[in-house]
């Protein structure tokens, strides 16, 4: 059976953010296409940026889906028990920023409390239970299957826990890019703040962008990022365009029967040595999955790897790899597609799952992941690592065939957003 799952194009705040969509959408027997209303809406402030929607849609999707004008918009907007939680929040705000010496007093003004969640959080499951469009909202969000983890709670226990990932998500940027607590990784994902960085911290966080009670935080969330040169999650989108391009388009073409597995899997090895754009290591990884590829056993190689180390280097494992294997070892652009997103080994996997969603491979056909000897043992023994860094094991199932090759079969859960890592979620 193939995977009936289509690039989910319906814009959001404009069409520019249909162009920034890499995800697929599948059917669901929970789903009916509500009959069209007459939509109002009330003026949502001042517009996210192009980058700024990317990060949004990447991290905090169901706030992505809650910026489309329509009745959810404005039922948010106009809610009571939001607009005081917001009020009293601006007020907490307005007096640090008037007081505060440096970014992590900001930051901790920002967080959100204990029972600003739950109240929240009660106000959502309230309205997900007595409102229509706001049923038939969390149903939407089901549909595009972001939060897939959750996909089996019934309503009310849904939109809690997906409220909960969204305000632990900006709990965590404040913690890390303003107050400077350390991150699982810290030596790649760490914050760069300075103190001649305060003015601009300031500016961005009190910008005016006005609307519904979630708003001004998500907007100083994506300010820390920002102040903190910390775009890697929003480079390289879409991506089935760019480097992607031709490997999408082929994608349409295949005879998937004359393959034994969708893709080659190369998890990238970044240098530790500043300067230097590839490791020896992904060099003989990248040879071991050209001869793979020469013995047809799948028509992609996906090279994973974003921009990891050493800390905030210029260079993309991915895009060094697929040059490589361009210019010195002959694969064709269509033949490979680039992960440039994934900082661990948990997530080469879990992005690569994503992208073989995204590019309709059968989801019967097993994906290939070749590597050193070293690697290949600690992927198969990884499962507790995936379900303590990212809460889920995102595959059906995981075996080493031999010392440097093991075989997975990807699962819907690999949609699953992260809010514990704002680079890569």
């Amino acid at each position: 059976m193939k995977l009936n799952r289509k690039i989910f194009a319906t814009g959001l705040c404009t069409g520019l953010l249909a162009a920034t969509m890499t995800f697929a959408q599948h059917k669901s027997k929970h789903y009916h296409k509500p009959v069209a209303k007459t939509r109002t809406s009330v003026p949502a402030g001042l517009a996210f940026t192009a980058t700024q929607q990317v990060q949004i849609r990447k991290s905090f999707y169901f706030l992505y889906l809650l910026e489309r004008k329509g009745e959810p918009h404005d039922i948010v907007q106009k809610d009571a028990v939001f607009n005081t939680i917001a009020a009293e929040r601006a007020s907490r705000l307005q007096s640090a920023l008037g007081t505060c010496t440096d970014a992590a007093c900001i930051g901790r003004a920002l967080e959100w409390t204990p029972d600003e969640i739950s109240r929240v959080g009660d106000e959502f499951v309230r309205l997900a239970g007595s409102n229509s469009e706001m049923t038939e909202m969390v149903q939407r969000l089901k549909v595009v299957n972001r939060y897939p983890v959750y996909n089996e709670d019934n309503d009310t226990t849904y939109i809690r826990k997906v409220w909960g990932d969204v305000v632990a998500g900006m709990n965590h940027i404040y913690e890390v890019y303003l107050q400077g607590e350390r991150p699982r990784y810290a030596a790649i994902d760490s914050a760069s703040l300075l103190p001649s960085d305060l003015p601009k911290v300031k500016t961005g966080v009190q910008r005016n962008v006005g609307g519904a009670f979630y708003r001004q935080p998500l907007q100083a969330a994506l300010t820390a990022l920002e102040v903190n040169g910390r775009d890697e999650a929003t480079r390289y989108e879409p991506l089935y365009a760019g480097s992607n391009a031709a490997a999408f388009k082929s994608s349409r073409l295949i005879y998937w029967n004359a393959y034994k597995y969708s893709v080659i899997l190369v998890p990238g090895a970044g240098p530790g040595k500043k300067g230097q754009s590839m490791d020896s290591t992904g060099v003989y990884r990248c040879k071991m999955a050209v001869e793979a590829y020469n013995n047809k056993l799948a028509p992609y190689i996906v090279v994973s790897g974003g921009h990891v180390h050493p800390y905030k280097t210029p260079f993309c494992e991915a895009v060094e790899m697929k040059k490589y294997l361009m210019t010195k070892l002959g694969i064709p652009d269509s033949a490979i597609i680039i992960e440039p997103h994934a900082r661990h080994t948990t997530t080469n996997i879990r992005n690569t799952e994503r992208l073989m969603y995204l590019f309709n491979m059968p989801a019967n056909k097993p994906g290939l992941i070749i590597t050193d000897p070293m690697q290949s043992l600690m992927i198969e023994k990884m499962a507790p690592r995936f379900v303590k860094e990212i809460g889920y094991v995102p595959y059906k199932s995981l075996e080493r065939l031999d010392e440097t090759t093991n075989r997975f079969l990807p699962d819907e859960k690999a949609w699953q957003e992260d809010p514990n890592d704002p680079l890569d979620p």
